[in-house]
């Protein structure tokens, strides 16, 4: 393939043999989302940077990389408020990795370290001692946000993309939330603040995983919805109907240029995304197809029909899982990835569409695409 912004399946037909046309149908995903490897926060499969709806745009809040110096203010806080903001912050600060996701925040560690302390006898610690577990969790909580910066920074629009736009939280407080600036002027208001964030991002990601809940149901939904090999065109369109509703994705028939590609009279269907939500979810199919009018063996009444849209759907559950179609642990061999997951997810016939693709071995699946597309699906993109 080309680097133009679409990728593809190819199949052989009989008919096309036949007539010696020395040609393959191509069904082809467009794909524009840029590729991003890895995750900064916990619960949250791989997304992508570059997508042009971007929604929260923080600035405010300093790099994880570029760290403070440590606060050294004094607060003259009881011990009681000191201990409370320290139970506070580890909570909302429950399971940081970091923004590489290696290992545990060393301030995160001081943290549970001054809870530790607060769970003994407080009587004994100074106002010297109070002040530094108050600097502490200032100091904690600022680097915690800024890795929530950072992640918003780059994935938000990804997001977006994978949500469908529907945002569980007010994006404009959530932005004024991921802002920090003034959380070193008073411990008590940061771990109030932190709070709130936690809630509002751990619905984000609760979103998420509502999406991809309800996404793997439909697929196997989609993966009982068969047709025989002699079915007729009444019903292989009925089929497809069928599938591309319980997706909640419509289709249409439509010119490559839709997706400012140029026309191909081989190319049976596509799905392009161009960085917005307008082509999330629809299919296309190709008018520009050649052969549609042959009936049987790759026009409206192959039977394949049906595994060719389910193969489109395929590219879709994983942009939405990936935030791209073509995930960085897919490597090269992404159509094939693909094809192996509408073997295991959308009940493709992997006999008879090898058939089809007999020779293409860019499509052709092995157990190492097998495995990939499982971890795809179980959230692993990279």
């Amino acid at each position: 393939m080309s680097n133009a912004p679409f990728s593809g399946t190819y199949t052989r037909t009989a008919y096309r043999k036949r007539a010696n046309v020395g040609v393959v149908i191509s069904i082809i995903l467009v794909m524009a989302l840029l590729l991003a490897s890895g995750m900064a926060m916990q619960g949250i499969h791989e997304g992508m940077t570059g997508y042009r709806e971007a929604v929260i745009s923080p600035s405010a809040s300093p790099s994880s990389d570029a760290s403070h110096s440590p606060h050294t203010d004094s607060w003259d806080l009881p011990a009681q408020q000191v201990c409370a903001n320290v139970s506070s912050a580890v909570d909302s600060l429950d399971g940081w990795t970091g923004a590489d996701s290696t290992e545990v925040p060393a301030k995160l560690t001081t943290l549970k370290q001054d809870q530790s302390t607060c769970a003994g006898d407080v009587s004994s610690l100074s106002s010297t001692d109070l002040d530094a577990m108050s600097n502490h969790t200032i100091d904690a909580l600022i680097a915690w946000n800024a890795d929530i910066v950072e992640f918003y920074e780059q994935r938000s629009a990804t997001i977006t993309y994978r949500i469908n736009g529907k945002w569980p939280v007010d994006t404009d407080e959530l932005e004024a939330l991921l802002d920090s600036s003034s959380w070193s002027d008073d411990p008590t208001y940061a771990v109030q603040q932190a709070a709130k964030l936690k809630s509002a991002n751990d619905a984000v990601f609760a979103k998420i995983n509502e999406v991809i809940t309800g996404l793997h149901a439909d697929e196997s939904k989609v993966a009982s919805v068969q047709i025989s090999h002699t079915a007729s065109e009444q019903e292989i369109w009925a089929a497809i109907d069928t599938v591309t509703k319980q997706m909640g994705v419509t289709y249409s028939f439509e010119p490559l240029t839709l997706c400012g590609s140029s026309n191909g009279e081989h190319t049976v269907a596509f799905f392009c995304n161009e960085g917005s939500l307008s082509f999330r979810n629809r299919i296309m199919f190709n008018t520009g197809y050649k052969y549609w009018g042959w009936g049987e063996l790759g026009g409206k009444g192959d039977p394949w029909m049906l595994d060719a849209t389910k193969h489109e759907l395929s590219h879709r559950s994983i942009s939405i899982m990936c935030g791209t179609s073509r995930p960085t642990i897919a490597g090269e061999r992404y159509e094939a990835v693909t094809n192996a997951y509408a073997y295991l997810f959308m009940g493709v016939d992997r006999q008879w569409n090898e058939q089809h693709q007999l020779g293409l071995e860019e499509y052709a699946v092995g157990d190492a695409e097998m495995g990939i597309a499982q971890k795809i699906h179980d959230g692993t993109c990279s």
